[in-house]
């Protein structure tokens, strides 16, 4: 009787690497995760997510809800590089500032910066009370032209503005003349672009 020809089954996760994920250099090239790859070409394009609060190791003012998205572009032995991809905030923290009878403004605002990362930015504006509809108007266009008066700095300063709260502040003290304000936030930025040169900036959006 012939015996049965047994075939060893390699088991994949001997074959796989694990690669050690870094922040672009203005996050300060923190560590910001793992990921197993049996080759450094499948790490190249995918993202990873962390918090503010876990890049800069500050809990306050709501770092904990500023949601980060990276994407990796390349891989150096066990290190895979990445650049930003995506900054949101977190829905149950957005949830959170919701109140009945009060308005909820929003918009969205495509911006180039002046080195040419292309963005798409979404504000989110909250009153004390139910507001016009004139008003929201008003207010929504107040918020715009804050944002695209922002095209003079450099990708890394915008980031900067949003997500640490400069923006926002500005809208804010410009929307309370139309009706009075309880919160103002970036909810999201959206990378749609980049210049095809250029050098990286080495600016550090917070620390």
């Amino acid at each position: 009787m012939a015996r049965r020809k047994v075939t060893r089954v390699k088991d994949k996760w001997t074959t796989k690497k694990w690669f050690t994920l870094l922040a672009p250099e203005y996050f300060g090239m923190v560590e910001v995760g793992e990921t197993p790859a049996s080759s450094p070409d499948l790490v190249v394009g995918r993202t990873v997510e962390t918090t503010l609060a876990d890049i800069i190791g500050d809990a306050s003012n709501q770092n904990p809800y500023k949601k980060i998205i990276f994407k990796v572009y390349g891989v150096a032995g066990d290190k895979a590089y990445t650049k930003f991809h995506r900054f949101e905030l977190m829905r149950e923290y957005l949830n959170s500032l919701i109140r009945r009878r009060t308005s909820k403004i929003e918009d969205v605002v495509d911006i180039k910066t002046a080195d040419g990362y292309l963005l798409r930015v979404k504000p989110v504006i909250f009153t004390v009370k139910r507001c016009k509809t004139s008003q929201k108007s008003a207010i929504r266009k107040i918020s715009r032209e804050i944002i695209l008066s922002k095209a003079s700095l450099n990708f890394v300063q915008f980031l900067q503005e949003c997500i640490l709260g400069k923006i926002p502040s500005e809208i804010y003290k410009g929307a309370k003349k139309i009706y009075p304000i309880r919160r103002v936030e970036i909810r999201r930025i959206e990378l749609l672009g980049e210049p095809k040169m250029g050098e990286q900036k080495t600016e550090v959006v917070a620390g």
